[in-house]
């Protein structure tokens, strides 16, 4: 993206930040935000915007933009390092003890740790192809123990957390995806996720399913399709394969979108905090 040079771009922008695509919003303001020096005039002009949504984006950019908040005394979150799934799993309890200090985490752990041993014990007693991994951890994690979409309130900041996906068994694509990560991982199976726009997946050896959709794997036509790309695309999904960091971003991105539609501000502020501290965390 250039230099809002004339109305027309600056309009544009707008234009976007005001839409239904909320992907579209996030990728453009990600991309923004690396540029503060150009864009921070157009951007305080439309935190002044009668839209909501465009206000409430626009105000987003500027409260990242503003100099970085000190963390809270003791953040869990402080000097976070995420360079594996352990790293994740942790991020994800801490994420939950800074909102939810009266949450239940060993609970959540030792859960876990049982839908682990559920798998694992599913597990057929032969060579275990990707698609044989797949049905045992939708044998348990979607038929037995129920884990689904939240189809009627998928905008809740709940389903951004872990420990309440783990109580409600509902959630979003990225947190149901972890789910079966951190379940698959304790089986012993190596579950990766996909960063797919929109709609994060998961994967296993190459092949992809959706958690959202009770671990349905998707074949290359399935997500050309879904996706709006050709199939040729989808020859090696593995250049989608997410990282640790990249996914508690989105995870991060997704509870901001959902403050933003409360018009929580604190929590947003907050959320936008944790967002800093990865990012300045890597450098």
């Amino acid at each position: 993206m250039n230099a809002p040079h004339d109305e027309k771009q600056a309009r544009a922008v707008e234009k976007i930040l005001a839409g239904d695509d909320a992907d579209m919003a996030d990728l453009t303001l990600r991309e923004l935000r690396s540029q503060k020096t150009v864009y921070r005039p157009l951007i305080e002009q439309l935190a002044g915007s009668p839209d909501p949504r465009v206000r409430s984006r626009a105000r987003l950019l500027l409260r990242f933009w503003a100099e970085p908040q000190e963390p809270a005394h003791g953040s869990p979150l402080a000097g976070l390092q995420l360079r594996n799934w352990d790293d994740l799993e942790k991020f994800c309890w801490d994420l939950a003890q800074i909102e939810n200090p009266e949450a239940d985490l060993q609970g959540g752990k030792a859960y876990l740790d049982e839908l682990g041993q559920l798998v694992e014990k599913n597990l057929p007693h032969r060579s275990i192809s990707p698609t044989d991994s797949i049905s045992a951890l939708r044998q348990i994690l979607a038929r037995r123990e129920g884990f689904r979409g939240n189809l009627d309130h998928y905008f809740d900041p709940s389903n951004s957390y872990l420990h309440r996906v783990l109580q409600t068994k509902m959630g979003i694509p990225l947190t149901l995806a972890l789910v079966y990560l951190f379940a698959g991982q304790r089986a012993g199976l190596d579950v990766y996720g996909i960063n797919t726009p929109g709609h994060y997946l998961a994967g296993i050896g190459g092949v992809i399913f959706d958690p959202f959709h009770a671990a349905g794997v998707m074949s290359a036509d399935d997500l050309a399709a879904k996706f709006g790309t050709d199939r040729t695309a989808w020859a090696n999904p593995m250049y989608m394969r997410a990282t640790p960091r990249d996914t508690a971003e989105r995870m991060l991105v997704n509870l901001l979108n959902s403050y933003s539609r409360l018009g929580d501000e604190a929590r947003h502020s907050r959320t936008v905090s944790c967002l800093q501290m990865i990012e300045e965390s890597w450098g």
